[in-house]
């Protein structure tokens, strides 16, 4: 009761049914029994509508007071032997003498290292990504997805992420999932066999991002830099997602949202934030503070100016952007900080620069939001 399929959308490839699901506030939960027919097989799927979990200390957000960790879990400590090597997996076996390769970290070493992050002051712990990374190389860093809704065996399972956030909670602390709105690993079943052509941005030929942020608002810059920027692939490995396909925009979303809700996870920091389609991360960030108004949100931004930074929090309003991104990280802070403390101060260099920096602050609508690093 109170819920009922309200739409069936054939996809490109016959592979893929999608179905739009109309679920009632009142609904309860519940098993939806869904019947798919192919021929004379009948195909049943129970569709799990659940209870929304509204235990204290569940989505808190972050702000000033959070000291917050960056740690890669494949590096950080290995609490679990036995999942160094996953049978089947395209890179099976750890090199802890290569920088490239895997070194067979894990949650369960993160969880065995809680105190420590305690002692530290650690308020806030942020992963680079956790889900499975299936890639034939290099995928130690996290950021070549292969399955948006499982954590990579090689770290541990779902539970047992659920697990390190509960107990983050119980000592004080937070946890920020790092998510990849802008691309997939090609070794993702939706890269391999794709609901539709389109579900990725593609090129005759291999073709890279111009990593040029600033074409999204320069008033001179050409059209083909700024597709190249946002459509062109961030590695070789790494398709472009096309975020203006609705289907792959909400399933992007959903995945983000189901992850809040069966973990109670407290943030998230978005990846490569200038590259995706940018209505979309408006979209997206919207939908998510909608579920959860509470929870933290702040983008990676890792490029050069403080008006152009801030240009991607809405800090200076354009026809190109209508961003609901309350936070980002403040790399110009980071790059004056290095000067103030590696060159002699002058009119505008060495520590001046610092100045100059934070004086424009005014550029951005929440100023004392942004995560310093």
């Amino acid at each position: 009761p109170g819920v009922q399929i309200k739409e069936l959308i054939p996809a490109e490839n016959p592979d893929y049914l999608f179905i739009r699901l109309l679920i009632q506030a009142d609904a309860r939960p519940g098993t939806i029994q869904i019947r798919f027919r192919l021929n004379k097989q009948v195909l049943h799927y129970p569709y799990r509508l659940l209870q929304r979990d509204s235990s204290k200390n569940r989505v808190q957000g972050i702000g000033n007071a959070d000291f917050i960790y960056l740690a890669m879990p494949d590096r950080f400590a290995n609490g679990d032997l036995s999942n160094d090597v996953i049978r089947g997996s395209q890179e099976p076996f750890i090199n802890r003498d290569s920088m490239f390769w895997r070194h067979g970290g894990d949650l369960q070493g993160i969880r065995k290292h809680i105190p420590y992050l305690k002692d530290l002051g650690v308020t806030a712990l942020w992963l680079t990504p956790v889900q499975e990374n299936n890639q034939k190389r290099v995928s130690y860093h996290g950021y070549s997805i292969t399955d948006h809704y499982r954590i990579d065996p090689r770290y541990g399972d779902n539970a047992l992420y659920k697990t390190l956030v509960d107990e983050m909670h119980r000592q004080g602390m937070k946890v920020v999932m790092d998510i990849v709105p802008n691309h997939i690993g090609d070794g993702h079943w939706l890269y391999q066999n794709p609901p539709s052509s389109d579900w990725v941005h593609r090129f005759s030929s291999f073709t890279k991002t111009n990593y040029r942020a600033p074409t999204l608002m320069d008033p001179y810059a050409s059209a083909y830099d700024k597709n190249l920027m946002q459509n062109g692939w961030f590695d070789t490995h790494m398709p472009d997602l096309n975020q203006a396909n609705e289907h792959v925009a909400r399933y992007l979303t959903q995945s983000y949202i189901w992850w809040v809700e069966y973990t109670g996870l407290d943030a998230f920091r978005i990846d490569t934030y200038p590259y995706p389609d940018q209505d979309y991360l408006a979209k997206m960030a919207q939908d998510i503070l909608l579920e959860y108004p509470g929870i933290g949100l702040f983008g990676e931004v890792w490029d050069h100016g403080v008006a152009m930074q801030s240009w991607f929090s809405g800090g200076f309003k354009s026809k190109n952007t209508d961003s609901r991104l309350p936070s980002l990280i403040d790399f110009q802070v980071y790059f004056a900080m290095q000067e103030a403390l590696s060159r002699e101060a002058g009119w505008t260099e060495g520590v001046t620069r610092l100045y100059y920096t934070l004086a424009q602050d005014f550029l951005y609508p929440n100023l004392f939001s942004n995560v310093l690093s």
